[in-house]
């Protein structure tokens, strides 16, 4: 009785420390998201990177020491590639960007530089683009397939997303 009562307040006791468990990220439920929300994103497909130093220029950090409590980081960044329209991915778009890293406790997203991906940027209203990378992933698909570009298109053609 006593292992088992030391175990379960184990267990409480790591609250944050254990195991964030993410769905599997899919075109369909990542465009669904964006499509809901009421910012404005973009959807994009090309190469992304880093322009300059991170802030802060460590990375994600412990607020305090305390693991528990990590603080993301923003990344400046450039795009090169081509957005989607209602004719597909047939529009120039070639932006600068920030990456916004995030983190929930002590699990962080982390910034890559991308070739061939696709990315969800958010426009702010003053015109700029975030792309929002946090420790669950789902606003870049790396090794682009073909399936995936057919599934934004389905999206926005009225499909099951």
């Amino acid at each position: 009785m006593i292992r088992h009562t030391a175990f379960a307040l184990a267990l409480i006791a790591a609250g944050p420390a254990s195991a964030l468990s993410c769905l599997a990220p899919s075109v369909e439920q990542t465009y669904g998201f964006a499509a809901d929300s009421p910012e404005n994103y973009v959807v994009a497909v090309g190469s992304l990177y880093a322009t300059g130093p991170s802030n802060p220029s460590q990375g994600a950090v412990a607020q305090g020491g305390d693991i528990n409590q990590m603080v993301g980081y923003t990344q400046p960044a450039r795009f090169d590639g081509m957005v989607f329209t209602s004719s597909g991915f047939t529009s120039p778009f070639n932006q600068q960007i920030l990456a916004d890293v995030t983190c929930i406790a002590a699990w962080c997203g982390a910034y890559t530089d991308q070739a061939n991906a696709l990315f969800f940027f958010r426009q702010d209203a003053d015109g700029s683009y975030v792309l929002e990378i946090n420790a669950c992933p789902g606003n870049v698909f790396p090794n682009l397939t073909q399936a995936q570009l057919q599934q934004v298109s389905q999206c926005y053609h009225g499909g099951n997303c």
